[in-house]
């Protein structure tokens, strides 16, 4: 009989865990659907989403183009695929994601890899300046000026950072690609300055939250047919 009382609030208690404790994963996405080609690339479309995702201390950052609107980044110019700001201006360490496919890489000293990282500071044309960069590598990444586009993705890791740490620069932009338009014109694109942010329960949390939902149930139940037959 002791036991059988003992069970109740031992699920009880891991049911509240389950819902006090879920494990959330959040997430922000930017719309880059502002026009800085100089011959116009497509007008206000959405060339592509730029996506965090804090993973732990890190940021996951995901670019990814559309191919309705865009033939993908280029090395025009400056070539620099992805522009952003961190608030404070910290030194950071910028790793590739090991998630993708082979050959998808961050270039490092002993490597050219798809991207490097810099230079630094950046400047987007008329979205202003940015304090950090990646670039498309010639001709690992892209060919030289609007030859060969890469549609990417281009997702790469930030150490040591969060979501709120990315900030808008001067001019109010959160991010700038220098991509090629479906039209073939080349130029900068940036976001709307708008992000939408999103918060998914991990399923580990969720699956633990769904047994002591189920454990918690099933007791009651025996309970009531226990109460109805005495």
């Amino acid at each position: 009989m002791r036991m059988r009382r003992l069970v109740v609030p031992v699920v009880f208690v891991g049911f509240c865990l389950a819902l006090r404790c879920v494990s959330v994963q959040a997430q922000t996405t930017f719309t880059l659907s502002m026009d800085g080609c100089r011959l116009g690339c497509g007008g206000t479309v959405s060339y592509a989403t730029v996506t965090l995702t804090q993973e732990g201390s890190n940021v996951l950052v995901t670019e990814t183009l559309s191919p309705t609107y865009t033939n993908g980044f280029v090395a025009n110019r400056a070539g620099r695929s992805l522009e952003f700001n961190i608030a404070g201006d910290p030194i950071i360490t910028i790793l590739a994601n090991p998630g993708l496919a082979s050959g998808f890489t961050i270039g490092t000293g002993t490597s050219p890899g798809v991207f490097r990282v810099g230079p630094a500071p950046a400047h987007a044309s008329s979205f202003g300046r940015f304090d950090y960069s990646v670039s498309c590598m010639v001709p690992s990444g892209c060919g030289r000026g609007n030859s060969h586009p890469n549609l990417g993705p281009l997702s790469f890791i930030v150490e040591g950072v969060t979501i709120s740490d990315f900030t808008a620069n001067g001019s109010g932009f959160f991010f700038a690609s220098d991509l090629q338009g479906v039209n073939g014109h080349a130029g900068y694109v940036a976001d709307n300055a708008v992000g939408l942010a999103v918060v998914t329960p991990e399923p580990t949390s969720m699956l633990l939250f769904g047994s002591g939902l189920l454990a918690l149930g099933a007791i009651l139940r025996r309970r009531k047919r226990a109460a109805i037959s005495s």
